[in-house]
């Protein structure tokens, strides 16, 4: 199944937002703030374009970080790849998961649509024998889930 990553859009347009403002204060001057400005405003722009996802298949993981149609990072996993997956709470009510590689860098998955992503990665452990591990927050999470 298809994950995508939600991002939160309010803090890049603050960024664009300032580097605008940046931007019509050093239009009569020359060098380095204008090229500051500049830089901001590319900086903004191109985060607005930045796509995440995370597919699930049944013997492999994918995750793949895009901007525009440009692959940044890609990084297709097998289960002999995962050493371990910890799931977590991440803010007051967002559940998430941290999968530890036996290389590379960890990867968090966290605020993806839609909302099942953990089940399914958990499921996906439990197939493919990973190792599990459940913080104290995320276990009451989960129970408070089910008495919904």
């Amino acid at each position: 199944m298809v994950y995508k990553l939600v991002t939160a859009k309010s803090p890049i347009f603050l960024v664009l937002a300032y580097g605008m403002f940046f931007f019509f204060l050093s239009i009569g001057e020359s060098g380095v703030s204008i090229f500051w400005a500049i830089f901001l405003l590319l900086f903004g722009v191109i985060c607005i374009f930045i796509k995440t996802k995370f597919i699930i298949n049944q013997d492999t993981l994918n995750y793949q970080t895009m901007i525009f149609r440009f692959t940044v990072f890609q990084s297709n996993l097998s289960p002999t790849d995962v050493n371990k997956v910890v799931f977590k709470r991440y803010g007051w009510a967002t559940k998430g998961a941290t999968l530890k590689l036996h290389k590379g860098f960890n990867i968090r998955i966290v605020q993806f649509i839609p909302n099942d992503v953990t089940t399914q990665l958990e499921k996906f452990a439990i197939n493919n024998t990973i190792s599990i591990s459940k913080s104290k927050d995320y276990l009451l999470l989960e129970r408070r889930e089910k008495y919904r």
